[in-house]
């Protein structure tokens, strides 16, 4: 007579197909979001574990001590390229230019204009100057 259990037809039932997918899911996530974090404390590991040994090596005089600066924000993107990305079929760009330009000695545009304006030229003669060249 009975037509079953009524409350497989219930949507909070935790027998029903849906929800042991949707709790599936919250499993599957959250194992996900465990490795990321693991991976995350791993490398924070090795990043400090390399900071103590340069630290250490700085404290016995075998390395010079680095100066913590922001020279890192302003380098942009030519310290980034990559040559087996280049050899890989990557498109010649500024960036490589640039660092080509670097390997081979030349004065980049960022030191040419350093070294400007440190010999007292103002910067509307630069500019004019600039200007000409181009």
């Amino acid at each position: 007579m009975g037509g079953g259990d009524l409350n497989l037809k219930k949507s909070w039932h935790p027998s029903t197909l849906r929800n042991i997918e949707r709790v599936w899911k919250a499993e599957q996530k959250h194992e996900a979001e465990k490795q990321k974090i693991e991976q995350l404390q791993k490398e924070l590991a090795e990043e400090r574990a390399r900071e103590e040994i340069q630290q250490f090596a700085e404290d016995q005089g075998v390395i010079k001590k680095k100066e913590e600066k922001l020279d890192w924000m302003y380098q942009g993107p030519s310290a980034m390229v990559n040559r087996e990305e280049y050899l890989m079929g990557r498109k010649i760009d500024r960036t490589f230019e640039t660092l080509q330009m670097i390997e081979n000695g030349e004065e980049s545009r960022k030191d040419e204009v350093k070294r400007h304006f440190k010999n007292g030229c103002n910067r509307t003669v630069f500019r004019a100057r600039h200007l000409a060249a181009v």
